[in-house]
Formats: C-alpha cells, structure tokens, sequence
C-alpha cells in the first residue's frame, strides 16, 4: 500500500471543469498535511480540445510534477487516449465507459458512468467533474466531510440549490466506487501526524505577496496569459493593503504609468508576457535615464508572436537583458521555486529604489500558474530599503539630482519636497536634469550611471554550489528548471551517480562565484528552456567559460526530472 504518494491527473476538454476538481483535490491534501505541486497544461481556447491538470503529492516538500501517473480521472476519451500509456504499472484509470473503451495491461481500470450519474442524482451533465472527484476520493478511501466541506466553501456565491447539487453529484461517484468495485487499489490517502501548516499559492501570488511585503502601493497592468494573475491577486488584495490596482489599455500605458508612480516615490510593479514586454521597451530606456525606480515582472511562454500562449519556456532572457537602446543600469533576476519568487519579489523593489534603475523579474508559465503549498514563510529579517531617498531635513540648497557619486548613485527626491526641485527628461541631461549636449557632461553622466553596475555587482549574493563540490556532473539551470533539476540530482545520487546543482539566479548583472564553479566541474551540463540556449551563451559572455553539453527544450512543456535523468546518462554513458 501506498500512503501520500501520488501523482494524480484529471483531463477533460475545455470547458468541462477541469480546474475546480483539481484544486479541490490539492486543498483536501493539503487539509490532511500533504505538500503539493501542480501544473495544467491547456490550448488557448475556450472550448474543446484536452487540458490536463497535474497534482503531486507527498509528505515532503514536493518540487515539480512527473508524467508518470498513479492515477487519471478521465472526463473525455483524449485523456485515455493520450495518457493510458503514462499510468504506471498497479496505478489506474477512472474513466466513462460510455465515452471511451480502455484496454492496458498492467493497471487498474474503473469505468464510471460519469454523465448518467450526474444526470440522474443531479440533473446536469456538467457535474460529472464532480462525480469523478467523489470517486477519486472513494478510491482513495478518503473520508467524505472534508470534500463535503471544501464543496460548500467553493460554490456557496452560487446559491444554496448548486452547493446541494454538486454535494450530491460527488456523493454519487463516491457511492459508486464503494459499491461497485474491489478496491484493493494500492494507493490510499490519510492524515499526517504533527503537520507543519501550509497555505495554496501559485508563482504569480506568491511574487505579489511578496511586492505587497514589500510596500508595493501603486500596480499597473494589461493583461496577458501567463501573468494576469498578478493583477488579480493585487487587485484582491488592493483595499487591505491601500494599493492603486489599474487595468489598462495597453501595455504601453501600464509601464508609463508605473514609472511615473515610481518617480513621484510610490514603490510600483508592472507584470506582462514577452509580447507585453516589447511593447514596454522604449519606456524602459527612459527608466534607465530618469533614473526612476520599477518593478517589471515578464512571465515567460514561447515565442515569437502569439506563440504558445498557454505554455512554459525560457525564451525571454536575451530581450530583457537588451530592452531599449544603448546601455543603462537594470537589474535581471529569475527565482527558481515559489518560496523564491516570494523573497526575491521583496528584494526587486529594494534594489530598485536602492539603485535607482529598473528591475526586471524573469518567471514562466510553469511557476507563474503551477501551485504549491508552502510553510508560512518568516518576514521578520525583511527590511524596506529606500536607497538614498531623502527626507525633507536632508535636503541642501545646492541640491543636484545628478551629482556625480563614489557609487554611481545620486541622492534623490519626490515631486513636492521643498528644496528637491530637478528636471526629468528622457534626454542627456548634467547634474540638475537640464538638457545637455556637451562632451564633457554627456561622458561624465554615463560613466557616473553605469558605476552603479559595479556597485550593485559587488553587493550581490555569490553563487552557491548545491550538493558535493566535488562531484562529478554539475547541472547548469536558471528559472523554474530548478525544481526538476534538484529532483533528477537526487534521482541519480541516488542511484549511484555523482551530481551536484548550479542555479544562477542573477543574469544582470552576473551572478558573482559562477566563472569559479564551472572552472572547477568536472562535467558542467547546461539545462535551459529555449533553442538557442540563451543563458549559455551569457555565462560564455561573462566567464569566457563555454559548456559544450547541453539539454535543451523548446516545446512549451515543462522539463521533468525523468526527461533530465535520460539525458544526462546520454551524455555520459
């Protein structure tokens, strides 16, 4: 018997309700202790076609999903036609008979009139969703009152006529099970003693989490698939926290906007996707030369154009380091987990206004929408840093918004405070902010700017080795590749492999102690979610250092430990 350890998918077309089931089915583990790790894979359509939604559970912290599946709830015949195969031996497949026939050695079938029953014991065939979760859960031999419970929480706004419905619709799957079918299924879900408490958040909500920790007051925002949920969760979140949330018209408004706000002394974020962010990129030139502090989230999916709006990659990486002509401050970050994208949230808005430029976040798909559970994460060492933004007593009466620095970084001041008066403009300007076209002045402003890259490198954090430094394979990753790449090390020490992890975490500028670490492997592999292996060629660029192994992925799906693992006994066998 299997206890807590499960890799559970339900699959149905769009339009069918995939996604409540499947969050039903994280929190009701979570309830008894379980960690957790989602991710959907989905067309960008509104209806038809076969969505999955992926949940993996255990009793430990869970880092990325797999493709190997303990058990499918099937709401259409694509699911069994395209997953049966991916059920593991003893797993086993809950599906309609009445719209699909299922024949697989090896695993476990239970066909489950899903339509009738929810027609009958509900009177709409939508409810077979919840049907099928309430057979899940009698597989499962999992008590009844917690999904009872959950059911009523999720549909409660809509009356109490669709909460009595679907209690029954979920009451009828799990009846039928019971009645119906030996259960010696090998898998079974229970409480775990003495669990540490959790809460639900997907990678969008924990780095708004994070800017709302941070003192984030003013978010603008156009939507685009995958970082819409920022703007819902700020918006959520807006009056608690007295922040201004602005849905705006395009993507151009929204990165004006939040300079200005940033400009006037208000900590401000802008979330988008890689099409969003071109349209952002002239006004991130005039971040750079008004010396303004913003916060700009890019939620990577592949490209170029629409692309695959729905799916996960790490194509972005070389147009946000190069956004807008010549050179400039900016800083270029990409957490790696949820926890991360929490904590490194809270840091862009410090070294934003600390160094007074742009901060750019790089996430994906896979981390911006997948969900986790996480413990509740400590705040009290986070401490607001304002930079040199001074205060009204500070300021003198020769005050210069510009005046050349030791560090690169002027004093600054907000519209308004007596005696901090200083041009603004998007042209060369000297000390003051007036417009300037003087050799002198032109080459001591941009020297003085660019200094600060100096400075902000030498106070970044150097990177750590994860594992046995003397080992001999280093996986090279950055971004959400984390997770899968941290589980394939630990699948192969302990298979008697000898592997170790290098994540680079900063790419502008460049993370300090990398050149040091691959001139130390013995056979560094790089791993990356692009074609041209973007983030080799900037370790190549900074370190002269060259990896020639490579695993790389540009198909819109998300690397698993399994697909690392395979790779890397290639390269090495």
């Amino acid at each position: 018997m299997k206890r807590n350890e499960l890799n559970f998918m339900i699959g149905g077309k769009a339009g069918e309700g995939i996604d409540v089931p499947g969050t039903m089915f994280a929190k009701l583990c979570m309830h008894v202790g379980l960690r957790f790790h989602t991710t959907a894979e989905f067309y960008s359509v509104i209806k038809g076609y076969n969505n999955i939604n992926q949940i993996r559970v255990g009793e430990q912290h869970v880092p990325t999903h797999t493709n190997d599946y303990d058990l499918i709830l099937a709401l259409d015949k694509d699911t069994t036609d395209r997953y049966v195969d991916q059920v593991v031996p003893g797993g086993g497949v809950i599906y309609d008979p009445k719209l699909t026939d299922v024949e697989h050695e090896g695993i476990n079938l239970f066909p489950v009139p899903l339509r009738q029953i929810a027609r009958d014991k509900v009177g709409m065939e939508l409810a077979k969703n919840i049907v099928g979760i309430g057979a899940v859960m009698g597989l499962l031999d999992f008590p009844m009152e917690p999904l009872m419970e959950l059911i009523k929480q999720t549909f409660e706004r809509k009356g109490e006529d669709i909460v009595t419905k679907n209690i029954n619709a979920a009451q009828a799957g799990y009846d039928y099970v019971k009645e119906n079918f030996d259960l010696n299924f090998d898998y079974k879900i229970e409480p775990v003693e003495n669990a540490e408490k959790t809460f639900m958040v997907n990678g969008n909500q924990a780095i708004s989490l994070g800017a709302i920790q941070a003192g984030c007051k003013f978010v603008s925002e156009y939507p685009m698939t995958p970082s819409t949920s920022v703007l819902h969760c700020m918006a959520k979140h807006a009056r608690e926290y007295d922040i201004s949330v602005n849905h705006v018209e395009d993507e151009i408004s929204a990165i004006n906007m939040a300079i200005g706000a940033g400009y006037a002394g208000t900590r401000s974020l802008v979330a988008t996707s890689g099409g969003g962010f071109a349209l952002m990129t002239e006004a991130i030139g005039l971040a750079g030369m008004l010396e303004s502090p913003v916060v700009v989230i890019d939620c990577q999916r592949p490209g170029p154009s629409t692309g695959l709006p729905t799916r996960s990659g790490q194509g972005d990486l070389r147009q946000v380091m190069h956004a807008s002509q010549d050179d400039f401050p900016r800083i270029v970050l990409s957490p790696g987990s949820h926890e991360e994208a929490f904590y490194m949230s809270f840091e862009a808005f410090n070294l934003a206004e600390k160094y007074q430029c742009p901060v750019l976040m790089l996430s994906e798909k896979y981390l911006s929408e997948g969900f986790a559970n996480l413990p509740y994460l400590k705040t009290e060492h986070l401490k607001v840093d304002r930079g040199k933004l001074l205060k009204d007593s500070e300021i003198k009466e020769d005050f210069k918004r510009y005046r050349s620095t030791e560090d690169g970084v002027t004093n600054r001041t907000i519209p308004g405070q007596p005696g901090g008066a200083h041009t603004a403009t998007s042209y060369e300007h000297d000390e003051v902010g007036y417009f300037n076209e003087e050799v002198d002045v032109c080459v001591d402003m941009k020297a003085r700017r660019m200094k600060k890259m100096e400075t902000i490198e030498a106070n970044l954090p150097k990177a750590k080795l994860i594992g046995d430094e003397n080992a001999d394979i280093t996986l090279v990753c950055w971004g959400a590749t984390y997770g899968s790449a941290m589980e394939a090390m630990n699948t192969m020490n302990a298979e008697g492999k000898s592997v170790n992890l290098l994540h680079v975490k900063y790419m502008i500028p460049f993370q300090p102690g990398v050149k040091e670490i691959l001139e130390a492997a013995k056979h560094p592999i790089l791993i990356e979610g692009n074609y041209s292996a973007q983030m080799g060629g900037l370790i190549t660029e900074k370190t002269s250092f060259v990896i020639e192994d490579k695993i790389l992925d540009w198909s819109g799906r998300p690397f698993t430990s399994k697909l690392i693992v395979e790779e890397v006994m290639k390269l090495t066998t």
